[in-house]
Formats: structure tokens, C-alpha cells, sequence
């Protein structure tokens, strides 16, 4: 199993759809953190994420369900066709503490690794 860990930055009043959709995607262990963009303004324009309230989702995903998060991504959330969309990228899962929690992870009940 290739696991990868996900991050997506969008604006806070997109977070209850966003995390709904990436659920329906396949995606595990969410974890939402609200904030404010920090970036000078100039970074802000590049990733499209200017200086207003945003949240950053992380989540466990299967590789193999990363082709529909990205689809998801653009056809519901216009990332990669509208400036200032949001911003996602994944990072692998090279190293967990050992097999159960790869498989916790990757969404397995606590119940079915026994």
C-alpha cells in the first residue's frame, strides 16, 4: 500500500465542502486548521491564496484514490482553472510507527487490524 499525506489550503467558508468531498474521495485522518495567510503578498498572488481567513486540511489518502481527489479538486473547487482557488499538494508516506498504524492510516478500523 503507497500512502500519501495530503494538504489542501482554501478559503474557511469552503472547509465543509472540502472536507466532505475528500471523505467521499477516499481520504482518512483529516485534521482542519484554520488561520490567516502570512505570505508577502507577492507569494500570496503566486499560490492564489491572498491574506484572507483560510483553512489547511491534511488527510491520509491510498495513492491509488489520488487521480479522483485531483479531479474532484478542479471540476468542484476550480483549483488548477480559477487564480486564487486554493492550493493542494501531497507529501509520501515513507515511515510510520509499523504495520497497524500504516493500516489505521489508510482507514482500517482499530477493530479489523486485531
Amino acid at each position: 500500500m503507497r500512502l500519501k499525506y495530503l494538504f489542501v489550503i482554501v478559503d474557511k467558508i469552503k472547509t465543509r465542502k472540502m472536507t466532505q468531498a475528500l471523505i467521499e474521495c477516499g481520504a482518512n485522518a483529516l485534521n482542519v486548521m484554520h488561520g490567516t495567510g502570512t505570505a508577502p503578498t507577492a507569494l500570496g498572488e503566486i499560490f492564489g491564496t491572498g491574506e484572507s481567513a483560510k483553512s489547511v486540511i491534511t488527510a491520509t489518502i491510498e495513492e491509488r484514490y489520488l487521480d479522483g481527489v485531483w479531479r474532484c479538486l478542479k471540476d468542484k473547487f476550480d483549483f488548477g482553472v480559477k487564480r486564487g482557488s486554493g492550493l493542494a499538494f501531497t507529501v509520501p508516506v515513507r515511515s510510520v510507527a509499523g504495520p497497524a498504524t500504516l493500516r489505521i492510516l489508510a482507514g482500517e478500523c482499530a477493530e479489523e487490524i486485531k
